[in-house]
C-alpha cells in the first residue's frame, strides 16, 4: 500500500460520536505516556501546515511536556531503520521494505523529542510490546495505566492499547493526538478502542485530570 501522500483531514474534535465503556481518570502517580513512532518517516506524507498534522505535534507536545512538568514517565518508540528480513518479517509484505537509517526518516521529529533521560523503546511490529521490554519497564515504575499518543491510530495505536488491555492496564486514548491514513480510518480505530479496551477522550480533558490530580490533597 502506497502511503506516500496522506490527504489533510479534519482532526476528530468535541463532536466525535463514540461511546467509552469505562469512565477512568487518569492519575499521574499511576500512569505513564507512550508516544508511538513519531518519526520523520511516518509524519512526511501529511502535509505540513494542515489537519490532522498541526493538531497532532501540539496535543502530543501539550501532553510531554504536562508529564514531564509532574514527573510522569514518558516512553517514545521508534521503528529501527534498514532492518534485516528476519527482523523485519511479514511487515515487509505489507509496507515494504520500510524506512532506512537516515536521520531525516529514523529521528523523532523536534516537536516531541526525548529529553536527555528519555526511554527510547524500539518498535518491531504494530503494538509497542512487542520484543520491547515496555511491559516490564511498566511494572518496574509501578505504572497502572497508559496514556498512547502518535501514529498510526488504526495499527500502532490499537494494537497497543488492546496489548496494554491485555496485561491489566488501563489505556488513555486521546482521540486528537493520534493521526491516520483517513479520517475513516482515525474514527474507526477510535470507535473500536472505546468499544473494548481504551478510554477515548480529549487531550485538554487528561491534562486536566493529570493537572487537577497533581493538585489534590495530600499529592
Amino acid at each position: 500500500m502506497d502511503v506516500s501522500v496522506i490527504d489533510p483531514y479534519p482532526m476528530p474534535g468535541p463532536d466525535l460520536a463514540v461511546e467509552n465503556r469505562v469512565d477512568w481518570t487518569v492519575d499521574p502517580a499511576r500512569s505513564a505516556l507512550l508516544v508511538l513512532n513519531m518519526q520523520g518517516f511516518f509524519l512526511r506524507p501529511y502535509a505540513r501546515g494542515t489537519s490532522p498534522l498541526e493538531p497532532l505535534l501540539a496535543n502530543c507536545s501539550t501532553l510531554l511536556e504536562t508529564c514531564r512538568r509532574l514527573r510522569v514517565p514518558v516512553i517514545h518508540t521508534v521503528q529501527p531503520g534498514t532492518q534485516a528480513p528476519g527482523e523485519r518479517g511479514l511487515l515487509t509484505d505489507f509496507w515494504g521494505k520500510g524506512l532506512d537509517d537516515a536521520l531525516e526518516d529514523a529521528a523523532i521529529v523536534d516537536e516531541v523529542a526525548p529529553d536527555a533521560g528519555g526511554a527510547v523503546l524500539p518498535a518491531w511490529r504494530y503494538s509497542a510490546f512487542f520484543g520491547s521490554g515496555l511491559e516490564r519497564q511498566l511494572r518496574s515504575l509501578g505504572c497502572e495505566q497508559l496514556v498512547i499518543c502518535g501514529v498510526y491510530a488504526h495499527l500502532g495505536c490499537v494494537t497497543t492499547a488492546v496489548d496494554a488491555f491485555s496485561h491489566n492496564l488501563e489505556v488513555f486514548l486521546p482521540y486528537d493526538a493520534v493521526a491516520d491514513f483517513s479520517a475513516r480510518e482515525h474514527r474507526a480505530a477510535l470507535a473500536w478502542a472505546a468499544s473494548c479496551c481504551a478510554a477515548v477522550k480529549p487531550t485538554a480533558e487528561l491534562v486536566a485530570q493529570l493537572l487537577g490530580a497533581s493538585r489534590a490533597p495530600g499529592r
